[in-house]
């Protein structure tokens, strides 16, 4: 049993329950932290983990889920991460023995990284990295990263532990009812993402229960190459009596393993609110060998494309046979001397600009490169890639001679890129290949090497096969390589064009791989480069191109990418159509006298304020440039800066929030606007005298008693100081007597609470009650995770399930409570 990977796949296993639920009936409170329980209480840790053998689990996770250095500095036990899981490791093994299998169990940070927050890729790799090998040294068989919903910090998480240890590992996030994580990151997605990281289990954890998990475990089962686990929750919980109860009996939810088994899922488990006695009914339903059935991936019924995927956090492009994947060339300053200065001004308003219209003009991927003499590249890429990903959401080709800047720029991408590129140099094979596959990057292969450029096609078929070659043994799959045979210009002579051609097929055949070409190459030094850049790649279509870096908004290659999808017509004929085509554009060119022509150096559209509206659209576009730019001109013509919030920056967040209700936005959208909001905002306050800023209330702000998650708080916070709330922020685990105390000294006009554990959720209803023996009668406002509005309702509270919501509660209560005092006035 002890080989974790060769045991999935053979038969169906059954992970374990909850811990935390499990720890506290043993008399554990959140508080105590249940991390710690592995050096101060191991023999309760222990006995939990034997209970979940006895129900028959194949695999006990380590109770390990909080043990990083971040989440443990909250207990100041930040200097015992490995202390504290090497016991773990050692607890759960003397469980289960020999006969099953140790996961451990590895939870998010708690911190959202940038650029939505502070934490860098690196910080959260290297905590992530000093958790895994702590549970790989105590004698882990494997690791589950769960219950994460930011894709960026799960590719932080696999780079860590793929990189630092050789366990095996699971790759778990959290859905929501609409089967996206709150980041709008889908099923999909995360397989496209997760697998060429080299994840050996695809999975879904938390959030809800096992009916909307079949939901997304059948769209996960369509699109996974590796076996996917399920640990869905009992359910929703309900409050009965103090306890938040999960009432799905175990019954009821062992009867959804025959459905996840039959779909094909390999591994069953439980998350909130299971129990041993869960577990036991789950493996009831396989007390008797039970067959694994094969993915509809597996059964021929999944995946149709040729292979490669690329993605966003939130989209997948997928090359499909007879459709050439086309990637916008023009985030590239060579060439461009207004883009260059841009790149060493340190703004973004012309990058952003190129990557709106080349999206817009049907780019499948964005190829991003910042290549500036005088310029510190890595950061320069860094800051391209973020800005890039906030205004469109294709992926990106990331481009760069600088092997840092290619590195940097794979960090910052939340997604699945392409690398371009890597030649047959030495150097470029053992710098740039390993950066492929540490982050899962496909690649594109230049034909050349230390002797230069190659003459012949079956010069650049042999470099070709080298790099190929180094490629596979580096562990990257063929299918994730495009060569490039390399354009020469077509100035010099029609020959060497046509050798770059006649590569093509040669490569495709001879080394089974793709191929891809930068096809403005062929006009350079030449007039009329439009045409010549189209009929050169209707050309290469011909023979058998499978993608291009191009100016995919160019007019010419319009019409030669709508007549190339239209036509039915034999690719023979129609190549000696265009061949004699192409060789009297460049005669024609060649006499025309013309002087050669530039590239189209469009300088970034001019920011003016013509109105508040201006600011709204700069605001839902979460565009901080922008709103800088125009909050400063309004400023600048006398406008009052309070009508500037009241009717530019606020109605603008409105409606991002309305987008977020609709599931039109999500998470990092959000927080993009409400950071270009909040640019503006401060540069209106300083302009209004003290005393006179026009405040929208007052909030008393608190994460409850025993509940030490604020990354909620943290943006209900952002979101209400940018609405105009003052906010008093009480911090993270905070009594209810102190947040009584909080609003007999701040008197102030919302009280809002929140939680993310079912275990903490109660406290809610305790701070109501303080409230009511005070006597203060202030609105209390509660959300998080596992809060519902039953459960707001029956302690007398109002519920909100998201920051945007929070906002618009605390305005209708601010609103009622002025009418109210209105009335009375009146009376």
């Amino acid at each position: 049993m002890r080989n974790f990977k060769e045991t999935i796949g053979r038969k169906i296993l059954v992970m374990d329950g909850a811990m935390g639920t499990e720890l506290m009936e043993r008399g554990v409170r959140p508080e105590d932290c249940f991390d710690a329980q592995n050096l101060k209480k191991p023999e309760i840790v222990l006995a939990v983990h034997k209970a979940y053998v006895q129900a028959g689990a194949d695999i006990i996770e380590t109770n390990t889920f909080g043990a990083n250095r971040i989440k443990l500095a909250d207990y100041q036990l930040d200097k015992k991460v490995r202390e504290v899981n090497l016991e773990a490791a050692k607890l759960a093994r003397k469980a289960i023995g020999e006969n099953g299998f140790v996961c451990g169990s590895i939870g998010p940070l708690g911190k959202m990284l940038d650029p939505l927050g502070e934490i860098t890729f690196d910080q959260a790799a290297e905590v992530f990295a000093e958790q895994a090998k702590a549970l790989e040294e105590g004698g882990a068989d494997c690791v589950s990263i769960e219950t994460i919903s930011d894709l960026q910090e799960m590719r932080a998480a696999v780079i860590a532990v793929k990189s630092n240890t050789k366990l095996p590992v699971i790759a778990s996030l959290t859905y929501d009812e609409g089967e996206k994580t709150v980041y709008g990151t889908t099923p999909e997605v995360a397989v496209a993402v997760l697998e060429p990281l080299g994840v050996d289990v695809i999975a879904a954890n938390c959030s809800t229960g096992p009916e909307g998990m079949l939901k997304v475990a059948k769209r996960l089962l369509a699109v996974s190459r590796v076996p996917v686990m399920v640990m869905p929750n009992a359910g929703m919980p309900e409050l009965i009596g103090n306890r938040a109860v999960y009432q799905m009996t175990p019954e009821k939810f062992g009867a959804f393993a025959k459905k996840f088994a039959e779909m094909g899922v390999a591994i069953v488990g439980g998350c909130c609110g299971t129990g041993p006695e869960h577990i036991r009914a789950i493996k009831r339903v396989f007390s008797h060998p039970y067959p694994l059935s094969p993915s509809p991936l597996i059964r021929g019924k999944g995946n149709k494309g040729l292979g490669v995927k690329f993605a966003s956090r939130t989209k997948v492009v997928e090359l499909k046979k007879g459709t050439p994947l086309l990637v916008g060339e023009r985030i590239n300053p060579t060439g461009r001397k207004i883009l260059q200065e841009e790149i060493k001004s340190g703004r973004s308003q012309l990058v952003r600009q190129e990557a709106e219209a080349q999206t817009k003009a049907g780019a499948d991927l964005l190829d991003v490169n910042v290549s500036v003499h005088d310029v510190h590249e890595s950061e320069a890429m860094g800051k391209a890639v973020k800005v890039i990903q906030s205004a469109s959401e294709q992926p990106l080709s990331i481009d760069s001679p600088s092997r840092m800047a290619i590195e940097a720029g794979l960090k910052q991408f939340c997604g699945r890129a392409l690398i371009n590129s890597v030649n047959g140099k030495k150097e470029s094979l053992e710098t740039i290949l390993p950066l492929a596959k540490k982050y899962g990057a496909a690649i594109i292969a230049l034909a050349l090497d230390e002797h230069g450029l190659p003459q012949t096609a079956s010069d650049r078929v042999r470099i070709a096969e080298r790099i190929v070659m180094s490629a596979v043994d580096k562990g990257i799959a063929k299918e994730d390589i495009f060569v490039d045979c390399l354009v020469l210009t077509a100035g010099v002579g029609i020959s060497g064009c046509l050798e770059t051609l006649k590569a093509i097929p040669l490569v495709k055949e001879k080394l089974g791989v793709k191929t891809i070409l930068g096809i403005s190459n062929v006009s350079h030094g030449m007039p009329e480069r439009s045409i010549l850049n189209s009929l050169y790649f209707q050309l290469a279509l011909t023979y058998g191109l499978d993608a291009a870096i191009i100016d995919v908004t160019d007019l010419e290659i319009k019409k030669a990418i709508k007549a190339y999808k239209a036509s039915k017509a034999d690719q023979g004929k129609k190549r000696e159509g265009l061949l004699g085509l192409f060789k009297a554009e460049v005669e024609r060119a060649k006499r025309s006298g013309k002087p050669p022509e530039k590239k189209q150096d469009t300088a970034a559209k001019v920011i003016r304020l013509s109105g508040y509206q201006d600011v709204q659209d700069a605001v839902i576009d979460g565009n901080l440039e922008a709103v800088e730019i125009l909050v400063k001109q309004g400023l600048e013509k006398k406008l009052d800066p309070q009508k500037i919030i009241d009717q530019g920056l606020i109605p603008g967040m409105e409606t991002v929030g309305k987008k977020f209700s609709k599931k039109e936005y999500f998470l990092p959208q959000v927080i993009e606007s409400a950071e270009a909001m909040k640019r503006g905002f401060e540069l209106c306050q300083a302009k209004i005298p003290k005393g006179k800023t026009k405040v929208a209330g007052k909030v008393v702000l608190a994460t409850v008693k025993g509940d030490i998650h604020d990354i909620g708080k943290n943006i209900v916070k952002m979101m209400l100081v940018n609405h105009g709330f003052q906010v008093i922020d009480l911090g993270k685990d905070v009594p209810p007597e102190k947040i009584v105390e909080a609003a007999k000294k701040e008197r102030p006009n919302v009280i809002a609470l929140s939680a993310l554990l079912t275990t903490t959720m109660v406290e809610m209803g305790v701070v109501k009650e303080e409230l009511k023996k005070a006597k203060l009668n202030i609105p209390l406002l509660v959300g998080g995770a596992v809060v519902t509005k039953g459960y707001a309702d029956r302690i007398g509270a109002v519920y909100s399930m998201d920051a945007v919501g929070a906002v618009a509660l605390a305005k209708r209560i601010m609103k009622e409570a002025t009418s109210t005092t209105t009335s009375s006035t009146r009376k």
